[in-house]
């Protein structure tokens, strides 16, 4: 009997242990699908290589662009989130940080403007020299979005 409560209690110690060890890790980040709304400006997200997230304690918030998360992290800066952008290449999420971005004419009707993001800086290099502007990183892009508010 005894030796089946220290069995018993050992299994209950590992398990618990195993589930602290699981919960602690960052959840990875999942890709962001066309269809889902804007945490900033509430719009439905319709080209999912120019969406961006947030994820805040793993709860995932996510943005239509770039440039929309940029400003929303400029009004409300965070220590403890992590920032993804989706790579234009592959569709795949990336740290913000290590992207390089590219400046592009999002819709021609009303002339917004955004950035693509890349993984490669080969990639964003080709890409900027076809649209002729300059290659820019993350904090090239809080920095103007901080000097706008």
């Amino acid at each position: 009997m005894r030796r089946t409560l220290i069995t018993a209690t050992i299994w209950t110690a590992f398990i618990f242990a195993v589930y602290v060890f699981l919960g602690f890790r960052p959840a990875p980040p999942q890709t962001i699908a066309e269809g889902e709304v804007c945490y900033k400006c509430r719009t439905v997200i319709t080209n999912h290589k120019l969406a961006a997230e947030i994820m805040d304690r793993n709860l995932p918030t996510k943005y239509k662009t770039t440039g929309c998360m940029a400003a929303y992290v400029a009004n409300h800066p965070s220590d403890d989130s992590r920032y993804y952008v989706t790579d234009f290449g592959s569709g795949g999420l990336i740290e913000a940080e290590h992207a390089f971005f590219v400046p592009v004419l999002v819709n021609d009707t009303t002339g917004e403007r955004d950035y693509r993001a890349y993984y490669s800086h080969g990639m964003a290099d080709i890409a900027a020299q076809i649209l002729d502007v300059p290659v820019l990183r993350w904090n090239d892009i809080l920095t103007k979005m901080k000097a706008r508010a």
